[in-house]
């Protein structure tokens, strides 16, 4: 005798969709992901509840719970990332998944940079597409809750973490290569920095950590992907041909300047950089340029060794 399917887990989606032709095609995935052969690839019964404005949005947060977020920013009471950074408070830890369209990626990557889980391309909408975006999502608010998952902000600078720097970085680089345009990852190490401490304290060093934050804020725009990596190491990922651009070391030297005069309590920071730039293709991952770039910082750090050691 065949054993009972066994019940399946209920997960309570809230889809925040002015327009009633997308929200049906949303529905009719669903629906279609009911079926057996898509019970392993998602393995939770999806419940749909439907608002088509943002005060309903926020209506029904205020009452209910939710498992997952899908929202479309577009809607007939609020437009773009205002909608997203309206709902986020209240959306508790359920993971936010952004739908949009092709010619507003940069609005839904800008969500993401806010803490939105990732984006879904109305183009796309399918139910194999839809069932990889609720799965990644879902076990990814399973790992919030069971590992306390490691914060996407650094403590000390406010810069996103490592971990949200391979997220973001990884979706820039997939934008980057729909759209065909460079990418450009720069490195930037705090030099000088066991001088610091053994000279000033663990104090200065955590200070010269946040001045760097707010020094990368200043030479990169908001679009770009800025980040502590490790230690004294930040990343910097941008879409523009650095050929077009001032340099970086001109951008942090005429930084520095602007602060001038520094406080006597401790030495200027000091750093050394290394960038590497490609076309990516849809293929490529952040992998290849963090190796290059940090190849080109290792013969950047070489070369200011050099000196000392002749």
């Amino acid at each position: 005798m065949n054993s009972p399917t066994p019940a399946r887990i209920r997960s309570r989606v809230l889809l925040v969709e002015s327009d009633p032709w997308d929200a049906g095609l949303v529905q009719e995935a669903l629906d279609e992901l009911e079926e057996q052969q898509y019970r392993k690839l998602l393995p939770w019964h999806m419940e749909l509840y439907h608002a088509e404005t943002l005060a309903e949005a926020l209506a029904a947060l205020e009452q209910e719970s939710f498992d997952i977020l899908l929202v479309n920013l577009d809607l007939t009471d609020s437009q773009a990332l205002h909608t997203f950074l309206r709902i986020q408070p209240r959306s508790g830890t359920a993971p936010i998944v952004v739908l949009c369209s092709a010619r507003d990626e940069y609005t839904a990557l800008a969500a993401v940079r806010e803490g939105a889980f990732s984006y879904l391309l109305k183009e796309d909408l399918d139910c194999l597409p839809l069932a990889r975006t609720l799965r990644s999502a879902m076990e990814r608010q399973q790992a919030m809750v069971a590992r306390a998952e490691l914060p996407l902000l650094d403590e000390f600078t406010s810069l996103i973490s490592r971990d949200g720097f391979v997220l973001l970085g990884e979706q820039s680089l997939q934008l980057a290569a729909r759209w065909e345009r460079p990418a450009t990852l720069f490195l930037i190490e705090l030099t000088g920095f066991s001088l610091l401490e053994d000279t000033y304290g663990s104090q200065a060093h955590d200070l010269a950590l946040i001045e760097t934050g707010d020094l990368l804020r200043a030479v990169f725009r908001e679009s770009d992907v800025i980040a502590r990596l490790q230690g004294d190491t930040f990343g910097a990922l941008c879409f523009d041909d650095p050929a077009e651009l001032e340099t970086i070391d001109h951008r942090i030297d005429r930084y520095l300047q602007s602060l001038s005069p520094y406080p006597a309590k401790r030495p200027p920071l000091t750093y050394l950089t290394g960038q590497a730039t490609l076309v990516p293709s849809v293929a490529t991952n952040l992998d290849v340029l963090l190796e290059r770039a940090e190849a080109d910082l290792t013969a950047n750090r070489g070369r200011e060794m050099a000196p000392a050691l002749g």
